[in-house]
């Protein structure tokens, strides 16, 4: 009987929605929770939550130099954005480097939920056709989801802040 109890277990996890975000690890004192994602859709439907004029995402990994020097530039942004605007980071590490990633998110004090990359393919290329898989990365999305400005490249603060102006104020970005 304890046999079939566990087969069942294990058949309704396996037919979760594999698109779906899990729910939030628990933040540990060593960083914020980290949100799994398997699919760019799956996470502008967690980002819907937000209710969020403009958000920012940022995709990098530990391995990237350009993102690590770029990353304290952002979470400066974040404690100093203006109302409506939300800075949400997307990990493309590997699934089982999840405590490198959580590591490096306390290194920089990141408060806010953080999302890993554990689908396959290229999340940066579901929400853009437009770029590959390269990094660094920030999208700008609308209230509804949708990508307003791709950067592709480092961006410094100043650059961040007159990004963010730009797409609020319905100009088109100097930086691309």
């Amino acid at each position: 009987m304890r046999s079939l109890s566990i087969l069942l277990l294990v058949a309704l996890v396996g037919c979760a929605d594999a698109d779906a975000p899990a729910d939030a690890e628990a933040g540990t004192p060593d960083g914020p929770p980290i949100v799994d994602v398997a699919s760019a859709e799956a996470l502008v439907d967690d980002l819907d939550g937000l209710d969020a004029d403009l958000v920012v995402l940022n995709f990098w990994a530990t391995w990237c130099g350009p993102c690590r020097a770029e990353f304290p530039e952002f979470v400066r942004f974040d404690s100093e954005a203006p109302e409506g605007v939300h800075v949400r980071f997307v990990s493309l590490d590997q699934p089982g480097d999840r405590s490198m990633v959580q590591a490096f998110l306390a290194e920089y004090e990141v408060d806010d939920p953080s999302y890993l990359f554990t689908g396959q393919g290229d999340m940066t290329s579901q929400l853009n056709p437009f770029v590959g898989n390269v990094l660094p990365i920030t999208m700008l999305l609308d209230g509804e989801g949708i990508v307003q400005h791709t950067h592709v490249g480092r961006l410094t603060y100043d650059a961040l802040v007159q990004t963010v102006a730009d797409v609020q104020a319905g100009r088109t970005p100097t930086t691309s």
